[in-house]
């Protein structure tokens, strides 16, 4: 469409379209936010809204055309914001009343992922963060906040340190510098991408940067945030820092804090990891079934977001986990203080969002009055926790803070229940502003002389039913039925006419709306402007709020493990320095909560990290519960290293500084990774990081590839685990190989164990037990039997199996073609499996496997034979003995 053809407003639209063409405009009109050209289209597809068309201007053709009301504004917004768009929301920036011509609009919000203060509300939106990440000669700042809560963290890390942050942040959204195409890489950790944001490069400019902080935290410096020193670090959060506020278009005040983040004094979890032992995501898609569920016993959002990092970054130093231990100790001895506790806390809000939504403008008065009864319940927890002995929790009553002059303040100035809308008015309580209380008598006396003036029009002009009515077109109007319309007196002012009756006004009558509706317009008005006096007077004490709101949360998080290990006989953990990792009768904890009625948990022991028991091969029939055990196992720790206590009757833990885990098959066929691949990369990492204070869980390395490959990485990485100076961290090995079980004789650390099963009736019983010793057999035919697979491929297994156990290899029904009656073929009558064989036309004669077994007994005889020659001394007719041995050897 030509310029010349465009009406004003939508030359007004274009106009900032041009300045974001990368987002969809939300364009305010009146009550609806309309969408013109591609964002209508978008908007028509993503939010489900009718498409329509509409001329703007003489000449102009139709162009495409989408709205919404102006109050479904979140529901929409955070739609489009999750389908990946970003959302530019432009307002009336002047009242239309006084506007000279076309309104003046302008951006009030970019909204994007990170920065959807729409969505502050929504569970989720405690772990929707947003980062920024900057990178110099191989070194990598990232920060990280988040608007729903007030989060601020920044650090400098290497690449590999930076996979493991990032992988437990889960950014929804990254900021990069412009000019750097390749940094993201480094951050794309998960299943599902963040939302790409670039920035100009002069923001990242160390000074600017410093200075952009300076200014948001109104300090002089920055070496009370751990920052100076950390030129990176500190790049990255002004970088945040002056995107969010461009973005939100004001300065959240909520972020009143930044923390200098470090991987010092945590138990790293590798990305991988985290999802194969599935703490907040199961494979399964099964909600209940992660750690998290299972653990999440809190009362309160700041307490569910705050158990999530927890767990997610547990501690590695060993007295800051026993100082939570102590307080968990102490909320299962003090019973009657934890459910008093635990029920104030049900009493209080979520100070982070109240402070998030004030901060971005998007509060109303029953945010305030949330923050004025949670500073109400701060008595009662300083009065509950006076006398508590633990050092964590004495420290946590001692932070708390009452902000008496706060909460008065609230309390004189705020009714009880104030409507959701701050344009409805009714928010200030009588007698705290002289004047709203001086014009709400106007208008209350407003209302009394109109109930007065009905009851004196009826009896004066005799309709008994007359009545006033009010509405936002004409005001206040009498109403008389069309039956009474012959006693309307001249001096009533005919205004409208419906059906049954008509709308009269009077000039008595209009005299009082006038004094009445400009009372309740000042009213609103004053009222307004009070309620935001009343929101920079709150958010002036944001750092004594954040503080009660940390306090709170850790509260309800220590209790809460305090009920969960009440609830699941859950034991205190002994922490040590040394290597040791004992546990008695150990569950794990989800696959025991998820038993079906009637079933229970066989628990297990487990002991590991002296000096001969560094590594466990253990062996079993699959699905006997390997995977489970090594699971169990990782969990624990984790637990114990958050400071919860673990499923076992008793348990010493040597502290850990890094969790590595390489369970489960899966690829990344997008990627060109396959499975095996996958897996190598995994144990790559694990043999090129791992220490002994690193715990290391294997499971089933090799099984993606032939058998011979498979065992021989299998062997040599157990080897190379034990034998590499340095190294040798604490290790379970699960294996399918029951050959591994040999590396007991020769290597002093590795120590054999079995899960045990019986045998009857050519059945299999998995008994879920770990026992000392290795176990001979694999025991797969059997698990095929009970998956279901048809007797006649079962019978051919079990054919196959014998042959191969024998060093033979047999090809029968299945070299060349399969009989007809193959499927009706019984599968344990050696008698039919002779016919079966004889009449196959086609069998082909036995033969020699042609490749030796790693243990081979001929082999091994040829090797202690040659071992005790000296080929200095031996006779040439000695050598010729010897070779017509060997040569025998190798024949038979």
């Amino acid at each position: 469409m030509a310029k010349s053809e465009r009406t004003p407003m939508l030359e007004q639209f274009m106009t900032i379209k041009g300045r974001h063409p990368d987002a969809v405009l939300f364009y305010r009109m009146g009550d609806f936010y309309e969408m013109f050209y591609d964002d209508a289209q978008i908007a028509s597809e993503v939010l489900g809204l009718r498409l329509t068309s509409r001329a703007h201007g003489k000449k102009s053709a139709k162009i495409p055309l989408a709205g919404f009301p102006y109050h479904q504004l979140d529901n929409y917004l955070t739609k489009m914001v999750d389908a990946g768009h970003k959302v530019v929301i432009v307002e009336q920036v002047e009242d239309p009343k006084l506007a000279k011509g076309l309104v003046k609009r302008d951006v009030v919000q970019i909204v994007t992922a990170g920065t959807n203060t729409a969505a502050v509300d929504r569970e989720d939106a405690g772990m929707k963060r947003i980062a920024a990440l900057v990178s110099h000669d191989g070194m990598y700042g990232y920060a990280w906040a988040n608007v729903a809560t007030g989060e601020f963290s920044s650090g400098e890390f290497t690449k590999e340190e930076l996979k493991v942050i990032s992988g437990y942040i889960a950014p929804v959204e990254i900021v990069i510098p412009e000019s750097d195409k390749d940094i993201i890489t480094e951050a794309l950790v998960g299943d599902q991408p963040p939302q790409l944001s670039k920035l100009v490069d002069w923001v990242w400019e160390a000074s600017f940067a410093r200075k952009t902080l300076i200014d948001h935290f109104t300090t002089i410096g920055l070496k009370g945030f751990g920052l100076e020193g950390y030129e990176l670090a500190t790049c990255a959060a002004g970088a945040l820092i002056y995107y969010l506020q461009s973005n939100l278009h004001t300065n959240p005040m909520h972020l009143t804090s930044l923390s200098r983040s470090t991987i010092s004094g945590k138990l790293l979890i590798e990305p991988a990891t985290r999802r194969n032992l599935e703490l907040v995501d199961s494979i399964s898609g099964n909600k209940n079934a992660t750690l998290f569920a299972v653990i999440d016993k809190t009362v309160t959002s700041a307490g569910r977001r705050l158990l999530y990092s927890w767990m997610m970054e547990p501690l590695s130093i060993k007295d800051l986990i026993e100082e939570r231990h102590d307080a968990v100790k102490e909320t299962i001895e003090r019973k009657e203080i934890s459910n008093s506790i635990r029920e104030t806390l049900r009493k209080s809000g979520d100070l982070q969002r109240y402070l998030a939504r004030l901060a971005t403008r998007r509060g109303s008065a029953r945010d305030l009055v949330a923050i004025r009864e949670t500073l109400s319940t701060i008595p009662s927890y300083k009065d509950l926790l006076s006398d508590c002995q633990s050092l964590k929790l004495s420290a946590l009553c001692n932070l708390l803070g009452e902000l008496q002059q706060l909460r008065q303040l609230l309390e004189e100035s705020l009714v009880d229940e104030p409507p959701l809308l701050t344009t409805e008015g009714r928010m200030i309580r009588d007698g705290y502003h002289t004047e709203i209380d001086e014009l709400r008598k106007i208008s209350q006396s407003g209302r009394s002389w109109i109930d007065e003036y009905v009851l004196s029009e009826r009896k004066k002009i005799g309709i008994p039913r007359l009545k006033i009515s009010f509405n936002r077109v004409f005001g206040y109007y009498i109403e008389v039925s069309k039956t009474q319309i012959e006693k309307v007196p001249d001096y009533y002012i005919r205004k409208q006419t419906l059906v049954s009756a008509e709308r009269f006004v009077t000039p008595e009558l209009q005299e009082y709306e006038e004094r009445l509706l400009g009372a309740e317009e000042k009213i609103s008005t004053l009222e307004s402007k009070l309620f935001v006096g009343l929101v920079e007077k709150t958010l002036k004490y944001s750092v004594e709020l954040q503080e009660n709101a940390r306090v709170l949360a850790e509260l309800d998080v220590l209790f809460s493990l305090g009920v969960l290990a009440i609830e699941e006989n859950y034991s205190r953990p002994v922490m040590s320095e040394n290597e040791e990792l004992f546990l008695s009768d150990s569950r794990h904890p989800v696959v025991e909560r998820l038993l079906p009625p009637g079933e229970t948990f066989v628990p297990n022991d487990l002991e590991l990290g002296t000096d001969d028991q560094r590594i466990l091969i253990i062996t079993g029939p699959n699905m006997a519960g390997k995977s489970t055990y090594l699971r169990q196992v990782a969990l624990s720790v984790i637990l114990a290293q958050m400071g919860s206590f673990v499923p076992a009757k008793a348990a010493r833990i040597g502290i850990v500084d890094k969790l590595f885990t390489r369970i489960g098959a899966h690829d990344n066929l997008a990627g060109g990774e396959s499975t095996f691949l996958i897996e190598m990369q995994e144990t790559a990492l694990i043999l090129h990081n791992a220490t002994n204070r690193f715990l290391v869980l294997i499971d089933e390395v090799g099984r993606c590839t032939s058998t011979f490959d498979g065992l021989s990485l299998a062997w040599s990485i157990v080897e190379y685990l034990h034998e590499t100076q340095n190294l040798k961290p604490r290790t379970l090995f699960a294996t399918h190989f029951h050959e591994m079980t040999d590396l007991e004789k020769y290597l002093s650390g590795v120590k054999n164990r079995n899960i045990s099963v019986r045998e009857y009736a050519d059945k299999v019983v998995f008994l879920r037990k770990i026992i000392p010793g290795g176990c001979d057999k694999s025991f797969g035919i059997h698990v095929a039997q009970m998956a279901g697979l048809p007797p006649a491929v079962i019978g051919r297994a079990k054919e196959v199996m014998q042959n191969l156990e024998a060093n033979d290899l047999t090809p029968g029904e299945f070299s060349g073609h399969m009989p007809r009656n193959y499927e009706d073929a019984p599968i344990d009558s050696e008698e039919h499996a002779e016919d079966r064989i004889d009449n196959t036309s086609q069998r082909l004669p036995k033969r020699r496997v042609s490749q030796l077994s790693l243990f081979d007994p001929a082999e091994t005889r040829m090797r202690e034979l040659l071992k005790n020659v000296d080929p200095n001394t031996i006779t040439p007719i000695e050598a010729l003995q010897l070779i017509a041995s060997l040569k025998d050897e190798l024949e038979h």
